[in-house]
């Protein structure tokens, strides 16, 4: 879905704790469709501090329980070198979750539920830090542009002229098929409403017997006998702000 290569590091102290992590982590680049990924793996904390400077990491999954240095410590350290990395812990222990708050982790990932919780840690990066390139109408003809997925309110379809607008004033003008569209963003938190509405679920309030209400007020029209459908979609992406 995006050419900019994913660079992912991953640090626990046990061996096969650590190989788990990186084959449910493959398994959900493979649902996502994200070819573009790069897995390092480290035992040592401070292995993976020292090639931090070197690389360029987007996301990192840090185990709390660590000899010498814990997760929490390392997470502290790596974002004085770059405030941008998205920091995910895991462990075992899950009344840790709340400890973990005050270092803005994106996720908590529970061991006992390793694949299930991964799979809705790379879910909601992608959705909220990835980037597609589009190619829209301007003024003067044709240009392109990256735009983030989390930033995208909907995409309304009428043909083969799509309008994608943003959680902003600005809309893009861009050429495709809706349904192509639906099987692209569908991992990354879109669900479609309506024959000409594709929404994105973080930015859906309510859903009404006939619309579907956005946080910013915008209402949707939604498909005939597909609300039951339609609620069960956006419970799947879980980001509980919705009123129903």
């Amino acid at each position: 879905m995006n050419t900019e290569n994913l660079v992912i590091g991953i640090c626990d102290d046990d061996l096969n704790d650590l190989e788990q992590i990186r084959q449910a982590l493959c398994k959900c680049m493979k649902i996502l469709e994200e070819e573009h990924v790069t897995v390092k793996g480290y035992q040592s904390s401070e292995k993976l501090y020292e090639e931090s400077k070197q690389i360029k990491f987007h996301l990192l999954f840090l185990d709390l329980e660590m000899p010498g240095e814990n997760g929490f410590e390392l997470a502290e350290r790596l974002h004085v070198l770059n405030s941008e990395i998205a920091i995910i812990f895991v462990s075992n222990h899950e009344n840790m979750v709340f400890d973990s708050f005050e270092y803005i982790p994106m996720w908590f990932v529970r061991k006992s539920s390793l694949e299930r919780d991964l799979l809705k840690a790379v879910k909601k990066y992608v959705q909220t830090v990835r980037k597609v390139l589009i190619r829209y109408r301007a003024k003067e003809g044709m240009e392109q542009r990256w735009v983030q997925m989390g930033d995208v309110l909907f995409i309304e379809g009428s043909g083969h002229n799509l309008m994608m607008k943003m959680i902003g004033q600005e809309q893009y003008q861009i050429y495709g098929s809706l349904k192509i569209m639906e099987k692209k963003f569908s991992p990354l938190g879109f669900v479609r409403i309506h024959k000409n509405y594709l929404v994105n679920a973080r930015y859906v309030k309510e859903v009404g017997a006939r619309y579907v209400r956005l946080t910013e007020g915008t209402e949707l029209d939604i498909g005939k006998n597909r609300r039951k459908q339609i609620i069960q979609l956006l419970e799947s992406h879980q980001y509980g702000r919705r009123v129903y």
